[in-house]
């Protein structure tokens, strides 16, 4: 009898061992490692060291931080880092050459969620997120009443966001007479607007805009008016949007107790229309995450991927019994059979730690580090 109690203790312990540490899984196309340990960190793009920095909180050796605490502390060194000029203060200009912040962190073992959008004058987007999970119960701040919020929860502000490098990019914009940019449907009264749509059954609003922008620019905005191109839809948006502009930091952490965390932080799109929130705070969209399922996290076009919530396809997906992978590629081609032309991507993670990726228009790395890896490794998927 005493035999039968050790191998049943023994055998408890092994798979407590195997639920909490060790979890083997057959790696597929864009899929990680086949030793998968916890902790685990999976970030999008080769940000090393946001994943290292996550790294270091997960991992230590007196237990560990918390899966929250990860994520806050990865995406914080990509915005210190100002990763691809995407990423924190410093970058992605507006069309009035402001930098504004859009930031989420969620708890995937209560399923709060903190955020903030078109945050001004402060630096530390993900920090402010967490705040607004901690100390009000509500979901999303915007606008400089989120920069309010954070100033007064102790966050350092208020703080010019732009730099040398976000003021050269928006003036040599400026004098490409603002062009590509985000506006459609309609006509520019100046180089640089304001915007007056375009009404396509009126021939009336058309003469009145036209003369009124010929009496004010001269020739300047002719080439709007050629017979073959007056009244098409402006679409310059597909021209800006590309890896170095709509890029983000989605990451997710599973500590070692196997609870889930995930964050985004972002400066959105370049030159993009004043007060634009992107899909980075949006639940769902740029990442999402359940300790019961796994996670996922997002990049590229927001405003198209927003209205899919693809994360959450992902996590529910995965819920149903699909493995991380298909589950990712089955949530891009939703988006890709109503937007042929729309680039963007998701990693996967599911709760035992198998990860994968896919993404259409562009070719994606993300990074993953776990107790059996010596460093970050960055896997590359292709569309």
């Amino acid at each position: 009898m005493d035999s039968m109690r050790r191998s049943s203790v023994g055998l408890l312990i092994g798979l407590l061992l195997i639920r909490f540490n060790w979890c083997s899984v057959v790696g597929g196309e864009g899929a990680g490692e086949v030793g998968v340990a916890f902790p685990v960190v999976v970030s999008t793009w080769p940000f090393r060291e946001a994943v290292r920095a996550a790294w270091r909180v997960v991992s230590a050796s007196e237990g560990g931080g918390s899966a929250i605490d990860a994520v806050v502390a990865g995406c914080s060194a990509c915005e210190e880092l100002r990763c691809d000029g995407t990423v924190g203060p410093g970058g992605s200009p507006d069309e009035n050459g402001e930098t504004t912040l859009d930031a989420l962190v969620m708890n995937g073992a209560t399923m709060e969620i903190g955020a903030v959008a078109a945050m001004r004058y402060v630096k530390d987007g993900i920090k402010a997120a967490k705040l607004v999970l901690e100390h009000s119960e509500h979901t999303l701040l915007v606008g400089e009443k989120a920069t309010a919020f954070a100033i007064s929860m102790g966050l350092p502000g208020p703080t010019n966001l732009s730099s040398s490098a976000s003021i050269e990019k928006w003036e040599k914009w400026r004098q490409n007479y603002c062009q590509p940019n985000f506006w459609k449907n309609v006509v520019p009264v100046g180089k640089c607007g304001p915007y007056h749509p375009i009404n396509l059954s009126s021939v009336e609003v058309e003469d009145s805009v036209k003369n009124g922008v010929e009496g004010s620019q001269g020739g300047l905005c002719q080439g709007y008016y050629e017979s073959d191109n007056f009244l098409e839809p402006i679409k310059s948006h597909l021209k800006i949007v590309n890896r170095h502009n709509h890029d983000t930091i989605s990451m997710a952490v599973i500590d070692k107790m196997g609870h889930i965390a995930v964050g985004t932080s972002t400066n959105g799109a370049t030159f993009k229309i004043p007060g634009r929130v992107g899909d980075g705070p949006i639940p769902g969209s740029s990442s999402y995450g359940d300790d019961e399922v796994g996670a996922c996290g997002a990049t590229g076009d927001g405003d198209i991927m927003m209205r899919f919530l693809p994360c959450y396809q992902v996590v529910e997906s995965m819920r149903q019994g699909m493995d991380p992978r298909d589950a990712a590629k089955d949530a891009i081609s939703r988006i890709a059979r109503k937007y042929p032309d729309f680039i963007g991507a998701v990693f996967a993670v599911n709760k035992e730690g198998v990860h994968a990726g896919a993404c259409h228009g562009w070719t994606f790395q993300y990074s993953v580090r776990n107790s059996s890896m010596q460093d970050v490794k960055v896997i590359t998927v292709y569309p």
